[in-house]
């Protein structure tokens, strides 16, 4: 370094205007490479951040970054980070090498000062290095400050990702809970599963126990039976030779001593031994006498079935021998015939296309259009009389089903009518006929409606006094 006391080193550097400005230039741009490459590394950490371990950054983004940092720091938005990175290094490097080939020729070597310089130069370095430091100062604040933004920035992402894992950990701990409620009902419904195979593995316990007591003691009586059994055979073995020593019996005597012993059998209790029956040996065992019992049974049941078949045959002739029965026919009523199904059908759907037609002559009531605006309109009177002949045709035909009706209804109770060929009496047309005869109707007025000339026509109607004040509201209105 200049300035040590060493031979061949300069004691001192003197630098021109021209050189100090280089260096300076020199300085910026270093600064400038710095910035950049410090902000591109800030915003690549921030991104870095929140990615796993095995993940990193795409190049278009880091390039996206180094735009964003040229523009910043550069102050040149269309111009390439890589072209003002590389022009900025080749500015240090190119004034690098010219002011290092310069000082090893000598060009900035200076003769050395004097040992006490005076105090104004002292002062004057003094002061140098006091704004050196504070320029240095500046720089190293600027760093803090560019320091705590990405501290600040990385708290924040920290600060995001607790919350994230503090919202994570709340549903493991909703998951953790319903897991331990879950495992819980398991463990009650498994223990109540395991009490109750306690209880059942007691029973079938105490069922074995018992079905075993109860083997014991059937072996218990089994091996008694069994020695009486085997006391009762040597009697029986001994008393057979005793009856080989004697005569041997007759063929009526062994048939009469098995049947005997047959019968002592049957009557003898179910699982008890039957008696021994005293006397000499017995033949119930007999091939010859075994096989004549077979054949008498088959002949017995062929006597019983040909036994049944004459009974059958007998019976039979005697059914064929009486005289035959007379069987009424019985005849059908009206009204059980097929055409009441479709009389009574038709009427229903009579009745259900008149209901019908009043309910939309109920819901679509036509008002009496009295302005005339159009001159094809009718008059308010066709109109009102219109209505009260699609009325009039309502009610015949209301009459008239209420005729039919009744018909039916009389026709389909049995004993309410006698076929004749009369016709049904007292129709409706007949009863009003009847009452426009009678002597207490009173003549209240006539209505007449205009129309063509020689078409009219007289009708005489007689109204309650209920249907005259409709017809009198419906003519005012």
């Amino acid at each position: 370094m200049p300035g040590t006391d060493a031979p061949g080193i300069p004691a001192a550097l003197a630098f021109g205007p021209q050189v100090s400005d280089t260096l300076l230039d020199c300085r910026k741009h270093l600064t400038w490479v710095v910035a950049v490459l410090q902000e591109v590394a800030a915003a690549a950490a921030q991104l870095v951040a929140p990615l796993a371990e095995n993940e990193g950054l795409p190049v278009a983004t880091l390039e996206e970054l180094a735009f964003k940092a040229n523009e910043q720091i550069y102050g040149a938005p269309s111009s390439s980070p890589h072209e003002c990175l590389r022009q900025s290094c080749s500015i240090l490097i190119s004034t690098m090498n010219k002011v290092a080939t310069a000082m090893q020729e000598g060009e900035y070597d200076a003769e050395r000062p004097p040992s006490k310089p005076p105090p104004v130069e002292l002062r004057a370095a003094a002061l140098r290095a006091e704004i050196t430091d504070a320029e240095g100062l500046g720089l190293k604040l600027e760093d803090r400050e560019t320091v705590i933004k990405e501290l600040k920035k990385s708290l924040k992402i920290k600060g995001e990702e607790l919350s994230e894992a503090n919202v994570r950990l709340s549903l493991l701990e909703k998951k953790l809970d319903s897991a331990a409620k879950d495992a819980d009902e398991r463990i009650e419904k498994v223990q109540t599963r395991l009490e109750e195979t306690q209880a059942l593995l007691r029973k079938k316990e105490k069922e074995f126990e018992e079905t075993m007591d109860a083997l014991q003691a059937d072996i218990d009586q089994l091996e008694a039976e069994k020695a009486e059994l085997k006391q009762r055979l040597n009697s029986q073995s001994k008393r057979t030779i005793e009856g080989l020593r004697g005569p041997p019996p007759s063929g009526i005597a062994t048939l009469v001593s098995d049947i005997a012993g047959e019968e002592q059998q049957r009557g003898s209790a179910p699982g008890q031994a039957p008696a021994s029956v005293p006397g000499p040996g017995l033949v119930k065992d007999s091939p010859l006498l075994l096989q004549q019992i077979s054949a008498m049974r088959l002949h017995i049941s062929q006597l019983q079935h040909e036994n049944s078949v004459l009974k059958g045959a007998q019976m039979k002739a005697s059914l064929a021998a009486l005289p035959p029965l007379h069987v009424a026919k019985l005849s059908l009523p009206p009204h059980e015939g097929p055409g009441s199904e479709l009389a009574t059908g038709a009427l229903y759907r009579k009745t259900a296309q008149l209901l019908e037609t009043l309910n939309q002559l109920s819901t679509h009531t036509r008002v009496v259009d009295i302005t005339r605006a159009s001159p094809a309109a009718k008059s308010p009177s066709a109109q009102l009389l219109e209505q009260v002949a699609q009325l009039k045709a309502l009610s015949d035909t209301i009459e008239k089903l209420k005729d039919e009706v009744l018909k039916e209804t009389v026709s389909q109770r049995p004993g309410a009518t006698v076929p004749t060929d009369f016709a049904t009496f007292a129709s409706s047309a007949f009863l009003r006929a009847k009452e426009e005869q009678q002597d207490d109707t009173v003549y209240v007025g006539k209505v007449t409606f205009s129309c063509a000339a020689g078409l009219g026509q007289r009708h005489r109607l007689v109204l309650t006094q209920e249907q005259l004040h409709q017809l009198h509201g419906r003519l005012i209105s």
